[in-house]
């Protein structure tokens, strides 16, 4: 605790003979990243040059540590089989749809296949069944590994095949058996991460569903979070690769190509105040001495 102490009133000290970095902690820490990320950052901010500088050169740092894929590669670009996985109502569904749809854009039909696995939800398969019949796309339903390995075998002259599966809570104890089922060689899980959720959820979801395994990740909801800040800094601790965007509803509109520089400037941009944010004088609180449990950003590029 004393150690603690000593830490939070070096930070004050620190805050207080150089307030440029003192306006940046603040700044980030009210973006939405968490205090482990911002001082990694911070503590190895050069010390010339002014504020614009700096505030540029903490931009560039986090863009450098985002995981994105090729500008020039998206997931209906890449092909394969694609399983998309996550908590639920983060839009799995509406995903699947807007990757189907650029890829029936691009090369037809007759190009992609869509399987289900969702047979939890009320109306989860019908939903992408109507999403199938615009496109001129049939859906099928898997029930166990045995009947999704058939289907695959069936649509293995597809372009893309796109999994959806069922949303599971990260605390549901069959998300093990979900990717048991999906465990196969040529089955690429992309885990759909709501950019609006917490921090903590965040984290807890990319754990839950083995970030270290995972393809990549599409962040959703992009248009529904009031800060970004908290995605990008989950992103950048998990070091997983993003590998699409979505912003809305609209199939297949609202999907972008992943940016790492965009998606930091819009995260530094957050505007007005929130009941969240900390006062100036109550940062140094969240600058104590990590404790064990924080992961260690040694490898962060800068």
């Amino acid at each position: 605790m004393i150690e603690d102490r000593f830490n939070m009133l070096a930070w004050l000290g620190t805050s207080r003979t150089n307030p440029l970095q003192s306006n940046l902690m603040l700044k980030l820490i009210r973006a939405g990243y968490s205090p482990t990320l911002v001082r990694t950052v911070l503590e190895r901010l050069p010390t010339e040059g002014g504020p614009a500088e700096a505030v540029r050169w903490v931009m560039d740092v986090l863009s450098r540590n985002l995981k994105t894929a090729d500008a020039h590669s998206d997931l209906s670009d890449e092909g394969g089989v694609i399983s998309l996985i996550g908590a639920t109502g983060v839009g799995k569904t509406t995903t699947a749809a807007k990757l189907a749809a650029q890829c029936v854009k691009n090369h037809g039909a007759n190009s992609v296949g869509l399987i289900t696995l969702d047979t939890y939800r009320v109306a989860g398969y019908e939903q992408l069944r109507a999403y199938g019949r615009m496109m001129g796309v049939v859906a099928h339903l898997a029930h166990d590994r045995a009947a999704l390995t058939d289907l695959l075998n069936l649509l293995s002259g597809k372009r893309m095949v796109i999994i959806d599966t069922a949303g599971l809570g990260q605390k549901d104890p069959r998300i093990q058996d979900m990717l048991d089922v999906l465990d196969m060689p040529t089955v690429k899980k992309v885990l759909v991460l709501n950019a609006s959720s917490h921090g903590d959820t965040m984290d807890d979801v990319l754990t839950s569903f083995k970030a270290k395994s995972l393809h990549g990740v599409v962040l959703s909801k992009v248009d529904e979070a009031v800060k970004l800040g908290p995605a990008v800094d989950a992103l950048i601790r998990h070091q997983v690769t993003l590998r699409g965007v979505a912003n809305g509803q609209r199939v297949p509109e609202d999907w972008q190509r992943p940016d790492a520089a965009a998606l930091v400037r819009a995260s530094m941009g957050t505007e007005g105040k929130s009941a969240f944010d900390p006062a100036p004088s109550e940062l140094g609180f969240f600058f104590a001495q990590p404790t064990q449990k924080q992961m260690n950003l040694g490898a962060l590029r800068v």
